[in-house]
């Protein structure tokens, strides 16, 4: 009986058809998991963050809009591509301040111990951080 066993799990193990296609769902469940629950998000924080920079510009930015009414084709270029570096840096600030009001509330002084429960009302260090790297990577791509 115990050839039988083994036949039959070997023929089951033989037959990689099944086991491709579950790993394709897999991944593709997981694929799609990542996307909803992380990237969209990371995405929109960004979309957000470049929304109040364009919103509210520096006096830098202001200045150089009203210049480039005064500038050939080529200079509206150059001063296009200063205004997006403005507002990408001035959206790296934002983001800093959001690090550190966390900082300022307490948040990233806490001390976490495994065998406490996570209190997911209250970011980590280390979430924090993360949280800030991923935005600014999200806003490298969006200016």
């Amino acid at each position: 009986m115990s050839e039988s066993n083994v036949a039959n799990l070997a023929k089951t193990l033989q037959q990689t058809d099944g086991l491709e296609r579950d790993f394709s769902q897999m991944f593709s469940s997981l694929r799609d998991t990542i996307e909803k629950e992380y990237l969209l998000k990371i995405r929109s924080a960004a979309n957000q963050e470049k929304a109040i920079a364009v919103e509210h510009p520096p006096r830098e930015v202001t200045l150089l809009r009203a210049l480039s009414a005064f500038t050939d084709e080529n200079g509206k270029r150059q001063i296009d591509q200063m205004t997006r570096g403005l507002l990408f840096l001035h959206s790296i600030q934002n983001v800093q301040k959001g690090l550190s009001d966390v900082s300022a509330a307490g948040n990233l002084l806490e001390a976490r111990s495994s065998d406490s429960p996570s209190d997911t009302s209250q970011p980590s260090a280390r979430s924090a951080q993360m949280a800030g790297l991923f935005l600014l990577l999200a806003l490298a791509d969006q200016f």
